[in-house]
């Protein structure tokens, strides 16, 4: 009888509709501490900084802005006093996760001592971080990329040696990316490139090459080539541009756990990128991991070799959320993000006038011996519906007939995904983001 029509109070039934755990809630976070976010795909956060000056991972959030975030585990670190407003039903509640960061003291250490290298010299350094999974690699290459373009024009080369991250690019690729501008605070992809479309920020320029692979155990001899190719690029990239190299090239490596115990991959990227700087992610002097680093790469590199501690606030993600993440980042290169909507072309190909190839994996090798070195890196594939239905497929420069070691070498055009096939016809259909005057001629 209490909510019948007009025997109940307009305002009292108005309030007892209202879910608390919806409504704006305030938040202070003491200067040095974070707030430490966990995020499900389901789960969205709407924030806004108040007062006081915070970041994430080394982006200022503006105040009195409005920010969302869904799909990822990220801190919110406080760097003066901070009062903020925020709005998320499922947070609310939980208890929140407030903290006191120790670890930004070696961050700060480590970008006023690149500072000063920049301001010695115009052949920039080339740092290497690497550490086991989870122990804040790609955060810390993210943070000094950011701190370096805070105050001064500076254009840092982040170079992402893990096929398993999608950063700028999609998943499965090595990227070189020159970083001009700030990053997207609101992306655990640090924002969208000019590979895709329209961006709400200053678009990046990644260098792509493709892998094809998840894992660098799969196919090491082809991660390895794929490794030089960029290398290569890179190189061209500093030569040509005085602003990237005194600006310095920051690595991230894959966790350690992914090498063999020789670290043959990971002495190969030291060699081709002339790494003269190693950051070791570790717990103290007694890790294995540090003893590991300075017994394998120190005679390669020389005395700058650098033990700091796992960042605090790192959280293990497990293969759930990094395939959460990878789905992220090919949705949002087709289809871009809330922001910034994208519409990708539908193009009809012929079987006849294409070839594909994909990276041989160590399931399909004929392992003899166990001898790598007979590792091919890539084979032909039949087009079938069971083949490519749904794949995603790297459009290359070269022409149909080229070989397997030509499409390997080759730049990459962009990406497309395959939508529909039809065996009778002998077509499929593939969205693809720029229709160019290549893909018509061809």
């Amino acid at each position: 009888m209490s909510v019948l029509p007009g025997l109940t109070d307009n305002n009292q039934l108005t309030d007892s509709l209202i879910d608390a755990s919806n409504e704006i809630q305030q938040l202070n976070i003491p200067a040095g501490s974070e707030w430490r976010i966990e995020l499900s795909s389901e789960t969205k956060l709407d924030l806004k900084i108040k007062s006081g000056i915070a970041e994430i991972f080394g982006t200022e959030l503006a105040n009195d802005i409005n920010y969302s975030f869904k799909n990822w585990k990220f801190p919110i670190y406080a760097v003066e006093d901070v009062k903020l407003e925020w709005k998320c039903p499922e947070l609310a509640s939980k208890e929140l996760n407030i903290l006191r960061n120790n670890s930004q003291q070696y961050i700060y250490n480590l970008h006023f001592a690149f500072e000063k290298m920049r301001g010695l010299s115009f052949d920039g350094f080339r740092a290497m971080v690497v550490g086991k999974s989870s122990s804040g690699k790609t955060s810390l290459c993210r943070t000094l990329a950011s701190y370096a373009i805070k105050s001064k024009p500076y254009q840092p080369l982040y170079v992402n040696t893990n096929p398993q991250d999608g950063i700028l690019s999609m998943p499965g690729c090595l990227t070189a990316t020159p970083i001009s501008d700030i990053l997207d605070a609101q992306s655990a992809t640090w924002g969208q490139s000019m590979t895709s479309g329209a961006t709400a920020l200053h678009s990046k320029q990644p260098l792509v090459r493709n892998f094809g692979l998840e894992n660098v155990s799969e196919n090491r001899k082809l991660y390895m080539n794929v490794i030089t190719q960029l290398a290569n690029d890179v190189r061209n990239r500093l030569e040509e541009d005085s602003l990237v190299c005194r600006s310095g090239t920051i690595i991230d490596s894959p966790p350690l756990s992914v090498f063999d115990d020789d670290f043959i991959e990971l002495k190969h990227i030291v060699k081709e990128f002339n790494v003269n700087i190693l950051i070791v992610l570790c717990e103290d002097e007694n890790d294995q991991i540090w003893k590991n680093m300075k017994t394998h790469l120190q005679p390669l590199i020389g005395n700058f070799v650098l033990r700091a501690p796992i960042l605090d606030g790192v959280v293990k993600v497990d293969d759930v959320f990094k395939r959460s993440q990878q789905r992220d980042a090919i949705r949002e290169y087709f289809y871009g993000t809330p922001q910034i909507v994208l519409s990708p072309y539908a193009i009809g190909v012929d079987y006849e006038d294409i070839t594909m190839w994909k990276p041989m994996s160590n399931m399909e090798q004929d392992w003899q011996n166990n001898d790598k070195t007979s590792q091919l890196t890539l084979k032909a594939v039949e087009i079938t519906s069971n083949n490519i239905q749904h794949a995603i497929v790297a459009i290359t420069y070269v022409p149909k007939n080229a070989s397997g070691n030509e499409v390997e070498k080759a730049n990459i055009l962009g990406f497309g995904l395959v939508m529909e096939v039809n065996e009778k016809k002998g077509k499929f259909v593939f969205f693809y983001q720029s229709l160019v005057d290549y893909l018509i001629k061809r």
